[in-house]
């Protein structure tokens, strides 16, 4: 399996994949090849992202999980934002070629979770529901966007309630991403000493006895 990568890309997954996690197969970036392309995988359990790098396909699924500890090494600086790192996969051996400079290493032996069955792909007018976030993991994709776009972006939220929801950037049909809610009912309300008395709603209104 041989593709290339651009440091800005391996910089930009790095925020969204796991760190110092027990689950060790996720402290990396899935490079995956299918029948859609070839794109990067990367997730927490929490949040997910994923990005197309090329249009080079397969009818036979191929991928390898890259470990974090290795792309940190090759993910460079904004000044080299638009190097391509050239990388040839034989098994769990991984060479990658920049300029003429080559590093190799081992690619992380598990299998990477089905991200497929994560992502939502039906919509529906009753599925939009209120719905709460951590500011955390949403920052995690605002630092994503600058890798990627230049400067910091705001996230577009496709949300569904408790259940997952899409995120993405309105500068970019080659990323998705996937963020979880937190699992807890929605309390936000107006509080009633906002209204005046002409326009307070009638379920707010005091009952009489």
């Amino acid at each position: 399996m041989k593709f290339t990568i651009q440091r800005k890309h391996i910089r930009a997954m790095l925020h969204l994949s796991a760190k110092k996690d027990i689950r060790y197969y996720l402290q990396g970036v899935n490079v995956v090849r299918d029948n859609r392309g070839t794109y990067l995988e990367a997730t927490d359990g929490h949040i997910l992202g994923r990005l197309l790098i090329d249009g080079i396909t397969s009818d036979t699924k191929q991928n390898v999980v890259l470990p974090s500890e290795q792309l940190i090494k090759l993910k460079g600086t904004k000044k080299t934002n638009d190097d391509w790192l050239h990388f040839s996969v034989d098994g769990l051996a991984v060479e990658c070629i920049c300029g003429e400079s080559t590093m190799r290493f081992s690619a992380i032996e598990s299998r990477f979770p089905d991200t497929d069955r994560v992502i939502p792909l039906v919509f529906k007018a009753e599925d939009i529901k209120p719905a709460t976030f951590n500011p955390d993991l949403l920052s995690r994709f605002v630092d994503f966007s600058e890798e990627i776009y230049g400067k910091r972006q705001v996230p577009q939220l496709l949300q569904r309630g408790t259940d997952s929801t899409i995120v993405s950037f309105s500068l970019d049909d080659k990323f998705v991403g996937v963020m979880m809610p937190i699992r807890a009912e929605c309390q936000a309300k107006v509080p009633d000493w906002c209204y005046l008395p002409s326009v307070k709603p009638v379920e707010n209104q005091p009952v009489e006895a």
